[in-house]
C-alpha cells in the first residue's frame, strides 16, 4: 500500500461532540441527549498534535488489517515502532504502509494481503520508518 497524500493536521479547531447512549428508546432521535459527557476527538486521536500527521493511502496490500484504498491514517511520527506495528516507511524514496516485523535479526515489511510478498530490509536499501499508524479513518 502506498501513501498517496500527506495531509497536515490542523489543530486550530476543537472537535467536541456530545455522547449519546444507544437505546431503543431514542427511536432515531439524536436530539435526545442521554448523557452530558462529550468526546473531544482532537485529544483522543491526536493528544500531541505536533507529533501527528495524516496520510491518505492507496492500494490493496493492507486489506486484511482493514486498511483500504482511500483511507486516511493518523500517524505518530515520534512513536518508537514495535514488532507488529503498522508503520509508514520510506523505502528507496517511496512511502509505503506495512507491518513491521523482525525475525532472526532481520527486519521485514509485511503486507496484510497474501498476494504480496514480505520485503526484507537490506542494508542496500534507503529505508526509514516515518511513523507508527495509530488510527484509521474511513471516508465514505
Amino acid at each position: 500500500m502506498k501513501v498517496k497524500e500527506i495531509i497536515e493536521l490542523n489543530s486550530k479547531f476543537d472537535f467536541e461532540a456530545p455522547v449519546f447512549k444507544a437505546s431503543s428508546k431514542l427511536k432515531n432521535k439524536l436530539s435526545e441527549q442521554i448523557t452530558k459527557d462529550t468526546l473531544d476527538l482532537n485529544k483522543m486521536l491526536a493528544p500531541k498534535p505536533e507529533d501527528i500527521y495524516l496520510v491518505r493511502v492507496g492500494g490493496e496490500s493492507m486489506i486484511d488489517k482493514k486498511i483500504y484504498d482511500g483511507d486516511v491514517l493518523i500517524v505518530d511520527k515520534n512513536a518508537k515502532p514495535k514488532i507488529d506495528d503498522i508503520v509508514i516507511s520510506s523505502l528507496n524514496g517511496e512511502m509505503t504502509v506495512k507491518t513491521f516485523k523482525k525475525e532472526n535479526g532481520r527486519a521485514y515489511l509485511v503486507s496484510a494481503n497474501s498476494q504480496f510478498f514480505p520485503i526484507e530490509i537490506s542494508p542496500l536499501f534507503q529505508f526509514k520508518i516515518q511513523g507508527v499508524v495509530k488510527h484509521v479513518i474511513r471516508i465514505a
